[in-house]
């Protein structure tokens, strides 16, 4: 089943109480709360009747289209995360030399303050060109994962891969750096991935199959801080696991908040 999910941006006050009762039948009534429900007509009867007072912020019925999308540019995404938060921290990006890779797998760079190695960190540039547009005429187009929970799922794989190769023992912070050049590839995406969506207060919708849920969020319980850059205006945010070994530090070193 395809779930919508919509953000209260209106009060109730003053309203009439049968639009009190709707945003309460849709788990909201608090400007700013958010919630995941079954896109089913009954749902959209009661999104259109309190449309002043809601906005859908993902809509699994609307066009997704991306007409020409960026070259990758691994170089400007690194320039992009020095620039943002590493240079005014003291943060150095180490990549690692030709010798080490070819013995295996490494993550993308040592962190490297006052000239002390403080822990390791993997790069994943998201594009999503082909896979949005529409088929050619007569043709089928199965998009398996749709919406992107899959590729994300297999960045964090794969990058835990990469980080395990150099800190085996965890000895020192893990840090996923996300550049996301597509507008439809988005931070809650990848909350969404690694720890599903609340549908209630006890129930959490997960978007992968259970096998690969699992490996995911097993992964994802390595990292100690993912920072999430969006490469079209320029911002950043960050986002961490509560149990992460490291958390604390890998907060303190980039200057980030709790």
């Amino acid at each position: 089943m395809r779930y919508v999910e919509i953000e209260q941006i209106g009060s109730p006050i003053r309203r009439r109480a049968d639009q009190r009762q709707t945003l309460v039948g849709l788990k909201l009534n608090k400007i700013g709360r958010v919630a995941w429900l079954p896109d089913t007509s009954a749902t959209r009867g009661m999104i259109h009747k309190v449309r002043h007072l809601v906005k859908i912020t993902h809509d699994p019925a609307a066009p997704r289209v991306i007409a020409g999308a960026p070259a990758p540019d691994e170089a400007a995404d690194v320039r992009l995360l020095r620039n943002l938060i590493c240079n005014v921290n003291g943060i150095v990006l180490e990549p690692y030399d030709k010798a080490a890779l070819n013995r295996g797998k490494t993550p993308d760079f040592k962190l490297m303050k006052d000239g002390e190695l403080v822990g390791y960190c993997e790069v994943k540039s998201l594009f999503d060109p082909a896979e949005l547009q529409d088929p050619p005429e007569g043709a089928m187009v199965v998009r398996k994962n749709l919406p992107f929970y899959r590729k994300l799922g297999q960045n964090v794989r794969g990058a835990v891969e990469q980080l395990d190769a150099e800190n085996p023992n965890h000895d020192k912070p893990n840090v996923i750096v996300f550049v996301s050049h597509s507008p439809e590839i988005e931070r809650r995406d990848l909350i969404a991935t690694i720890a599903g969506l609340p549908v209630s207060n006890e129930e959490r919708l997960f978007m992968l199959g259970r096998k690969m849920q699992g490996q995911v969020s097993e992964a994802a319980r390595k990292v100690d801080l993912i920072i999430w850059i969006d490469a079209t205006s320029g911002t950043c945010q960050h986002l961490t696991v509560a149990d992460a070994k490291h958390r604390a530090t890998a907060l303190g070193l980039f200057g980030l908040p709790e």
